[in-house]
């Protein structure tokens, strides 16, 4: 058990995703967490066309749940980015789904981020080239800053009464 492997589509972070790595970090006692994003993912590539107003390919209709939790991703990058069009947007909302997803595991799950406060857990993000195998990693100064974000939201969050929790 060297390794804990979580694949889906678009490297989303829902609560069935959240669980899973939950339950590698916690049973496996994995050093590290990688969102590992790639080039050419159709995932993301769904999600910026239609952030972009393009109708999607038929085979699509059944990834629903994993592009509606990219779009605030691939709509970010596009707002930030609108003179760029078409494929040409593609890498960049790839980098965006992986921090978008590193604040999430972040945010939803006090595990996770427990884990990484106490450094018993490393975050990292990258991207695999899917044509030369290479992996190019992103900035970890940047989990970072989410961590504190994710921290501070934490602490504005309302504390479940007993009965609310049951």
């Amino acid at each position: 058990m060297d390794i804990f492997v979580s694949p889906v589509a678009g490297n989303i972070a829902g609560n069935d995703e959240i669980g899973s790595i939950e339950c590698g970090l916690g049973n496996v006692n994995t050093p590290l967490l990688v969102v590992l994003g790639h080039s050419q993912c159709g995932a993301v590539t769904a999600a910026a066309k239609a952030a972009q107003g393009e109708k999607g390919h038929d085979l699509e209709k059944h990834i629903g749940l994993p592009l509606s939790h990219i779009a605030p991703a691939a709509k970010r990058t596009v707002e930030a980015f609108p003179y760029l069009r078409g494929g040409e947007v593609i890498p960049l909302a790839i980098v965006e789904n992986i921090w978008q997803t590193i604040e999430e595991l972040l945010t939803k799950s006090v595990a996770v981020r427990d884990l990484v406060k106490k450094g018993t857990v490393k975050i990292v993000g990258g991207v695999y080239d899917v044509g030369s195998g290479d992996v190019t990693w992103l900035d970890t100064a940047k989990v970072n800053e989410i961590l504190k974000k994710a921290d501070a939201a934490a602490g504005k969050a309302p504390e479940l009464s007993q009965e609310t929790a049951h």
